[in-house]
Parts: C-alpha cells; sequence; structure tokens
C-alpha cells in the first residue's frame, strides 16, 4: 500500500492478484516456492510465492524458499506492472536469483505483458475470423 494515498501499489496488486487464479495447466507439474525480497531505504519487504500443482498463491511472510529473488521495490514494481521484463532484469543484473533459478523463469508466464500487447492465442483466433 503506499502510505500517502492508500492505493496498493502494482506489486501488492500483482502478489494479491495470484491469490485469486484459478488452476494454470501450464504450470500442472511445477512444484515449488519463490522469496522475494524487496529492498527499500534500509527495509526489505518479503514476499512468498508458491507453485503446486497448477495453482499459485502468495503471501506476504518471512519464510526460507527454494528459490530467493532480490531486487530494489520500485523496480519490482515495474516488473510487477508489465513494464519490465523479469528474464531481462536478470540479465541486466538489476535482480538476483539463488536457488532454483528455473522456478525464477515462471515469473515470465504470471507477470503481464507490457501495456498495448495482446494475447498471442486471441489475436491468431482473430485472423482466422478474417478469412
Amino acid at each position: 500500500m503506499d502510505p500517502t494515498t492508500g492505493a496498493m501499489d502494482p506489486t501488492t496488486r500483482f502478489f494479491e492478484g495470484l491469490n485469486h487464479r484459478g488452476p494454470d495447466p501450464l504450470l500442472g507439474k511445477v512444484r515449488g516456492t519463490v522469496r522475494f525480497e524487496l529492498e527499500k531505504d534500509n527495509r526489505v519487504d518479503t514476499w512468498l510465492l508458491v507453485l503446486s500443482a497448477g495453482s499459485v498463491s502468495a503471501t506476504q511472510t518471512d519464510r526460507r524458499a527454494d528459490c530467493t529473488v532480490r531486487t530494489d521495490r520500485e523496480y519490482f514494481h515495474e516488473i510487477a506492472a508489465g513494464r519490465a521484463n523479469p528474464f531481462a532484469a536478470l540479465l541486466r543484473n538489476r535482480v538476483t536469483v539463488e536457488g532454483d533459478v528455473r522456478l525464477y523463469s515462471y515469473l515470465n508466464h504470471l507477470v503481464p505483458g507490457p501495456p498495448g500487447a495482446h494475447e498471442p492465442r486471441d489475436w491468431v483466433k482473430r485472423q482466422g475470423r478474417r478469412q
């Protein structure tokens, strides 16, 4: 939450939204936990992402995980809003990942696409109707 406006920031909105997703068949065989350590000033906020047979949940808790991701909280806002790509962030050293990096790779599937992006399957369906 933004202390000045009371509005939910992109990071909180992202993690809270994961708790309302239905089972995801693309994550059906994935099991593991990812701890996010988001730094701001001298504080570290932690979120725990649990992936279990297609289900995804997130809680704001301080617990060990199979994979630990560290980054600046403001930068993670960009990832959570779809304005930054998690894979590119790793390559640019904007995030550090320890443990099972494979689990971090699933973050690309969970974050929204860039503003103005479309779902490829929907685009293909529309293309088929035009002919």
